[in-house]
């Protein structure tokens, strides 16, 4: 068996792994709808949802490319230019869906009333949605989403150093900088506001901050994978020559990656999935058949 070979099967394990992470988050909730239902608790479904999508997409590109490996000059379809662009817009909203996990712990802190009202929330939530499929379809209805000449797959146009740019800015680099701003923000509120505070405010607002501190640092998780994916993506538009064939395959496995330990610290930041987590295990742990040690027989010897 040969070396891309292997990073394909390595690749559809791991995207099997998270879809499957994804969807045990989103069957809990379902499960548990009446305690989950709440703002947060549908912030983190949303992050879910993307991963489930994204690992999807990324399966059904690694069906394909294990096939069209089979042939010297494999037939692409019609839909490889689609799956191309579904991988950016869910990139794109896995990332940006911490956005919304750190707006929503700023209004909390902030006392802000924005998000208070249920149809606001559905609204913003329905924006990051508009504009994640929004943003690549340019790059998607110009024909700039083509078949790889290095590996059996669609992507970006590498010849393209500003749609690549583009792509990546909106991507990670937004992200990254919202992110930066609501957490110095908020650290620098806490800061202020500490001194006319009781301890038992305080030990909530420095809790909330906490939370913002983990999504940043979840969202560093993926930037740290990030970085080298976009790096030799660069470099395979300038010297395509330098790197080895078959090279996009490794970088959507090293992209898929930090899904599933995301998935679990976000599952654990939000309170009402921990609980829900905690109560459907304590219920597992009831059902398991228990060993009963076997009744014995006493008897009486009586005198006749």
């Amino acid at each position: 068996m040969d070396f891309p070979s292997i990073i394909n099967r390595i690749y559809i394990f791991i995207s099997c792994l998270d879809f499957t992470t994804a969807f045990a988050i989103l069957i809990l909730v379902s499960f548990y709808r009446r305690r989950c239902f709440n703002f947060p608790t549908l912030l983190a479904c949303n992050t879910a949802l993307a991963v489930l999508l994204s690992s999807a997409n990324h399966i059904a590109i690694a069906t394909y490319m294990f096939i069209w490996d089979q042939y010297v000059e494999p037939k692409i379809d019609s839909l490889c230019a689609f799956r191309a662009y579904f991988h950016h817009c869910t990139i794109a909203w896995v990332h940006h869906s911490f956005i919304l996990l750190a707006i929503e712990r700023f209004c909390k802190i902030r006392q802000f009333t924005f998000l208070k009202n249920q149809q606001r929330r559905i609204c913003v939530v329905l924006f990051q949605w508009i504009f994640d499929f929004s943003f690549p379809l340019p790059v998607f209805i110009t024909g700039n989403m083509i078949k790889l000449a290095s590996d059996n797959a669609c992507f970006v146009s590498l010849t393209r150093l500003d749609l690549i740019f583009y792509m990546a800015a909106v991507s990670f680099l937004l992200t990254d900088i919202i992110l930066g701003i609501i957490y110095r923000l908020l650290v620098r509120h806490v800061r202020q506001a500490s001194a006319r505070l009781n301890n038992n405010q305080q030990v909530r607002m420095q809790r909330d901050l906490t939370v913002v501190r983990r999504i940043v640092i979840l969202n560093s998780q993926l930037v740290v994978i990030a970085i080298p994916v976009v790096v030799v993506i660069i470099l395979a538009s300038i010297r395509a020559d330098l790197l080895p064939n078959k090279i996009m395959r490794v970088l959507f496995l090293l992209s898929n990656l930090p899904y599933t330990p995301m998935l679990i610290i976000l599952l654990f930041l939000t309170p009402d999935l921990r609980q829900s987590f905690i109560d459907c295990r304590n219920k597992l742990k009831w059902c398991r058949p228990r060993n009963i040690a076997p009744l014995q027989m006493i008897t009486i010897a009586g005198r006749i």
